[in-house]
């Protein structure tokens, strides 16, 4: 059985975008296990779907003891494949410590600027 984890521990539109992916991946893989860490913005619609084997809430506000303890969770299993999807910090770190055969992730890079209008 391939076991596959997917990172997306933002909003609740963010994690409709993915189930698309999510599906496919059921499609290709029937007997796979599909590990979601998500947000408690999107826990109740990720427990309603069938294709999700498990559940794991990413809070961001949480403590430092459970961020550990989420971290701990995810790492004791090897999976085929990691997909970090949301660009987070905790995703990605998680990622890549992680074990699995592939690993995918995105990252963001914002960059500012700042105008000044000046009279002449």
């Amino acid at each position: 059985m391939k076991k596959f984890i997917i990172f997306r521990t933002d909003r609740l539109g963010d994690f409709l975008i993915i189930t698309n992916i999510i599906k496919a991946i059921k499609d290709k893989y029937k007997n796979s296990h599909i590990t979601l860490v998500g947000s408690p913005y999107n826990k109740k619609i990720i427990n309603n779907y069938e294709i999700i084997d498990k559940v794991i809430i990413y809070d961001k506000k949480s403590s430092l003891f459970e961020k550990i303890s989420i971290f701990k969770e995810i790492k004791k299993t090897f999976y085929y494949c990691s997909l970090s999807l949301d660009g987070k910090s905790f995703s990605n770190f998680a990622n890549f410590f992680l074990s699995a055969q592939f690993k995918y992730g995105i990252s963001y890079l914002f960059k500012f600027f700042f105008f000044q209008m000046v009279k002449t």
